[in-house]
């Protein structure tokens, strides 16, 4: 799956579309996913400005991702549109495109979809934070999901928990549960995804009226109660009124989006879960690195970037407090002392053992010591692992 084969993937889906294609690719793979981020933003400006000047007029999106930062879809789209002429930006949809690359989609002029696309839910989720609740005996933090809040504050109008003192009660309850601010964090995440859904729909060439338009993201941020639903081309025209949706097939461009996704599955290994502790543990390891590390990508026919890091995995060893290491089983393996002459004295016997014991002894202990060391490792009880990360970022080739 090399370069040149996505190249000349990504060239007929340009003369088909008669368009420039620009790709950006997040991985999913289990245990070594990454998201939509502010960083690639300047690297796609690169990708644009390597164009000339009278191709910038119309471009493709080609989008795989889970998701990402609220704050990235605004500032990628405005930039298209500064170098799109009107009508001429759009997104093309393979597979994935969740969360994030959801509310890119809203910004496009069209969203040329496969049978397999799929769009997603664009409530928030905050993964992590000083904030966010703990599991029980473990200091693990927990996501707070716009799905489950709401849901909370739903599930009190239905058992009738209607007057205000009954919520605010309620509100309370929650409360001692999840820190406020994070309750505060996650209204206004979502309430800025919103806006910036509406405002992405309204850039586009051929605006809905304000009313659909709010009609949309209102049922893309509040009435799908799963984060992990899934919406395809069908649910996203027929129940959404997403009538800037191309598909595929009609684009005639159905096979080569699908391939181009391919070699990008095999790329990042998508189907292949990370698992870096079992592979230690089958192979019976104390540590292991790997290499560039696939995270992104992001590519063009004159460029190619790709966000990697290499990891290191060691085994966490629990180490008792007094340790004691038996080397009594050491097997001396016979001396060789050199004929002594005759007459030899005590102190040149003495000079003679010496010499034998500091070039054979100590040799035997440093290995014995190893050895032992080694075994001793080995026995002791797991305290987990530790994951160090090293030369992470984007490098870029032509």
């Amino acid at each position: 799956m090399s370069r040149d084969e996505r190249k000349a993937l990504i060239k007929a889906i340009e003369e088909k579309r008669s368009s420039k294609v620009i790709t950006y690719i997040t991985s999913d793979r289990p245990n070594l996913a990454t998201q939509i981020a502010g960083d690639v933003v300047s690297i796609i400006h690169d990708h644009i400005i390597a164009l000339d000047e009278k191709e910038r007029n119309k471009i493709d999106l080609f989008i795989y991702s889970r998701g990402g930062q609220s704050d990235v879809p605004w500032t990628l789209v405005s930039m298209f549109r500064e170098y799109c002429k009107e009508g001429s930006f759009s997104v093309l949809i393979p597979y994935r495109a969740h969360s994030a690359a959801t509310v890119i989609a809203m910004g496009a002029d069209e969203i040329v979809m496969s049978k397999k696309a799929e769009l997603g839910p664009i409530d928030i989720t905050i993964g992590s934070g000083p904030y966010n609740p703990t599991e029980k005996n473990s200091n693990q933090r927990l996501p707070v999901s716009v799905e489950d809040v709401m849901g909370y504050f739903s599930l009190l109008e239905k058992i009738g928990c209607v007057r205000p003192e009954e919520k605010l009660h309620s509100f309370q309850q929650l409360a001692n549960q999840v820190h406020p601010l994070v309750l505060g964090m996650v209204n206004r995440l979502l309430s800025q995804t919103e806006l910036v859904a509406l405002r992405l729909l309204n850039t586009r060439a051929k605006p809905y009226t304000e009313e659909k338009n709010k009609e949309i993201i209102r049922k893309l941020s509040s009435e799908i109660y799963s984060h992990q639903h899934t919406i395809s081309r069908s649910e996203a025209i027929k129940e959404l009124g997403l009538e800037q949706i191309v598909l595929s097939e009609k684009a005639k461009i159905a096979n080569e989006i699908w391939d181009l996704y391919k070699h990008y599955y095999s790329l990042f290994e998508l189907g292949t879960p990370f698992m870096p502790e079992e592979h230690l543990i089958a192979n019976d390891l104390n540590e292991a690195t790997w290499a560039d590390l696939n995270l992104a990508c992001i590519e063009s026919i004159k460029m190619f970037d790709i966000c990697q890091k290499s990891l290191k995995v060691r085994k966490l060893k629990k180490i008792p407090p007094q340790v004691t290491l038996n080397l009594g089983n050491i097997s001396f393996p016979a001396m060789n002392i050199p004929a002594l002459p005759a007459g030899i004295t005590a102190q040149q016997l003495a000079q003679i053992v010496q010499q034998v014991v500091n070039t054979q002894l100590q040799a035997i202990l440093n290995n014995a010591a190893t050895n032992t060391v080694g075994e001793f490792l080995k026995a002791l009880p797991s305290a987990g692992f530790e994951h160090i990360s090293y030369n992470s970022g984007w490098k870029r080739s032509l």
